[in-house]
């Protein structure tokens, strides 16, 4: 189109769109001049919902949107048309439309509508009558009048057409039989009746939801003049018993012969089906099909709100699945997902007319237990959900070995209300897993007191990283071949300003759980190092110190970097430091480990297994780690008295040689733990035989007086 479409092309859309064949060229000449051409540029608005309207349009060019309750609900694009249902009704727009492109409308007013569509009786007789006034004896125009009746005949019919063209079915039936009087192509089509069928049919062969009695109800201010319009929302049923949702209008038409009811339909099946995928994403888990936390919380405020009537009590059991983000990272997302699904449908069996599950998030599942009479019910019920998970999952072939952690509350016992119920739920929860998971946990206030604690102690661990709190102590390392101190392992401290000495099983998960051991990690390695410079200075001729490694500060993606950088800023060799890392960390993500590794092994830096045998490993997974040494945790040197006590010991240092590693007993006490550790092949020992950890100037001192 041009900048302002020529007459010519309008004339030549209209005349190819059926609605406007009636017109004569004139006619259609004329209605193309008078009427106002619109552009509308992308994102505008023409008209919203509920606006009042006097004007249909057509589409010249571009394309417009229309929507019906935020829904796009079509599309109209050059030589279509739309808004004809408000020149025909006179009611306000019943949808938004909008450009989606660059659009140009022509204008078609309700008075323009009227001259060429459907004039009236009344509106003919006028111009007969002013016809007659200028020529009395012009029997022309009694003509010219009749040739007009004649062409109104036509144009009723055509504005039966444009009725008929309508997305909403529209049907007459009369007001006291409620048989149909006629119905537009719409209806018929969605209904599935033929024409020369409707006389038989009544409105409540249609609306399958809807008796005479509640129609007559909801009718009563149409018949009293109340009301110009009632709307109803019900079911169509089709001829095949098929049904389909409908949103109604009604209307009371007096013909001054006869009452007639006028209903306007609109299919809401897209809406309703818009409405119930709401639904699921609000209440319901895509991946394992159960309702999710939005749900649940309804659920428990509606079993509280029953038991309180009731004098009844409410169980609350919220658990998490053990290790599954080890699963998740050694098996792959895929694998994960199957287990979740796995676990759901397992939890799902195990439900019973009284207990409500949802999945609450990530690997956390909720059972609600409502008209329970006492709190034991709700341990029972945690402890057989402990026995479901007995059972491997089998994933991809493989087999999955998971289990639970349950925090249980109680109503009316732990609280009264959803909210601070789940929330002790959780607390419980967390307490179970810190007691060493597999387990369920009531909630108790004390339960509070610890985690109130918790965020105290966070508080005081950021400010003592602020306020240099911590020191490094040095616990050393003996060859047993030589005999000598060959390096140290550096032990964090921290010397609260009040509290004294806070021991590392207490700040060192806290500190981990919050992401602070990044930051507590990096003071480490880097004091470690600079520790070891002042050594290498003084002459002292130790290898390394061992500085331990976190699951946290293991996963890092800048650990690399960040090593290289204190090395050169220290100036030590990378081989004097050496990095301890758990079995645990290392099996969590195995690939991304190996990685890590091979870039530190490059670099020349030293590497451990520390706690060797606590924790889940895979021989054929530590070949494939560049290592240097195993570290024999200390519960298989506890009780070696003789060489009969050291098999397990002696298993680990075998295996160690057959990989190429030196091993390292920790926890070594007495002289005979020393040397039946020395007789079975172990390369290097430490423990409270040789020294307990140092501070910086004792273990200075220690190293002039081995040497």
């Amino acid at each position: 189109m041009s900048a302002t479409t020529s007459l010519d092309q309008k004339l030549n859309l209209l005349k190819s769109m059926e609605v406007f064949k009636i017109l004569s060229d004139e006619n259609l000449e004329c209605l193309a001049n008078e009427c106002r051409e619109l552009v509308l540029n992308f994102g505008d608005d023409l008209f919203r919902e509920g606006d009042p309207g006097d004007a249909m349009y057509v589409v010249l060019s571009g394309e417009v949107s229309i929507k019906k309750e935020n829904t796009v609900v079509a599309l109209r694009g050059p030589g279509e048309y739309f808004g004809e249902m408000t020149v025909i009704e006179e009611k306000p727009r019943t949808a938004t439309v909008k450009a989606v492109q660059e659009t140009r409308l022509l204008e078609i007013l309700k008075d323009q509508f009227l001259t060429y569509f459907a004039s009236s009786p009344q509106m003919l007789m006028s111009l007969l009558k002013t016809g007659s006034e200028r020529s009395r004896e012009n029997l022309k125009v009694l003509d010219q009048g009749m040739q007009i009746l004649k062409a109104q005949k036509k144009i009723n019919s055509d504005l039966h057409h444009l009725i008929d063209d309508t997305t909403n079915e529209i049907y007459l039936f009369d007001s006291q039989g409620y048989h149909f009087v006629n119905i537009n192509s719409r209806a018929t089509r969605n209904l599935g009746y033929e024409k020369n069928e409707i006389a038989g049919v009544t409105l409540f062969d249609v609306i399958s939801n809807l008796t005479p009695e509640n129609f007559e109800d909801l009718v009563k201010p149409l018949r009293s003049e109340e009301a110009e319009e009632v709307t109803f929302n019900g079911l169509h049923q089709r001829k095949d018993g098929s049904t389909y949702p409908v949103e109604i209008h009604f209307k009371l038409h007096n013909d001054d012969s006869n009452l007639t009811f006028v209903g306007i339909v609109q299919d809401i099946s897209q809406i309703k089906e818009l409405e119930r995928e709401n639904i699921n994403l609000t209440f319901y888990d895509s991946l394992t099909g159960l309702p999710n936390k939005n749900w649940i919380i309804e659920e428990l405020n509606f079993a509280l709100a029953h038991a309180k009537k009731e004098n009844q009590s409410v169980g609350v059991l919220l658990m998490d699945l053990d290790n599954f983000k080890i699963i998740n990272d050694s098996m792959g997302l895929s694998a994960g997902d199957m287990l979740l699904k796995a676990a759901a449908d397992r939890l799902k069996d195990w439900t019973t007319s009284n207990s409500r599950l949802a999945r609450y998030g990530g690997d956390e599942f909720i059972i609600i237990l409502s008209g329970i009479s006492y709190e034991v019910q709700a341990a029972k019920a945690a402890f057989s959900l402990l026995k479901l998970f007995r059972e491997p999952f089998l994933i991809n072939g493989q087999q999955a070995i998971i289990s639970l952690s349950v925090g249980i509350s109680y109503y009316p016992m732990d609280g009264d209300d959803g909210v601070s119920l789940i929330k002790d739920a959780g607390t419980a929860m967390y307490n179970a897993k810190k007691e060493g998971k597999n387990q369920y946990c009531h909630y108790s206030s004390s339960m509070e007191v610890q985690a109130k604690e918790q965020l105290v102690l966070e508080g005081d661990l950021r400010r003592a990283l602020e306020q240099n709190e911590f020191v490094l102590y040095y616990q050393p390392k003996m060859a047993l071949l030589s005999d000598t101190i060959i390096g140290f392992e550096a032990l964090v401290r921290w010397n609260h300003p009040t509290r004294g000495w806070v021991s590392p099983l207490d700040f060192i998960p806290q500190a981990e759980k919050t992401g602070l051991i990044l930051p507590l990690g990096e003071w480490v390695l880097r004091t470690a190092c600079r520790q070891m410079k002042t050594w290498l200075d003084m002459g002292f001729t130790i290898q390394n110190t061992a500085v331990n490694l976190s699951a946290r500060q293991f996963g890092q993606s800048d650990l690399v970097p960040m090593i290289v950088g204190i090395i050169e800023e220290t100036g030590i060799y990378p081989e004097n430091l050496e990095l301890e890392i758990t079995e645990s960390v290392l099996m969590g993500d195995a690939e991304s480990a190996k990685l890590q590794l091979r870039q530190l092994c490059g670099i020349g830096i030293k590497l451990s297994i520390d706690d060797f045998g606590t924790g889940f490993s895979s021989l054929s997974y530590l070949k494939s780690f560049p290592l240097n040494n195993l570290k024999i945790d200390r519960t298989f040197v506890q009780d070696i008295t003789c060489e009969e006590d050291a098999s397990l010991a002696l298993t680990i240092v075998n295996m160690s040689k057959t990989l190429g590693l030196k091993t390292i007993a920790e926890g070594v006490e007495t002289e005979e733990q020393k040397e039946v550790l020395k007789s079975i092949g172990c390369d290097f020992i430490q423990g409270y035989l040789l020294s307990k950890p140092l501070p910086v100037e004792e273990a200075t001192k220690l190293l002039s007086a081995s040497r």
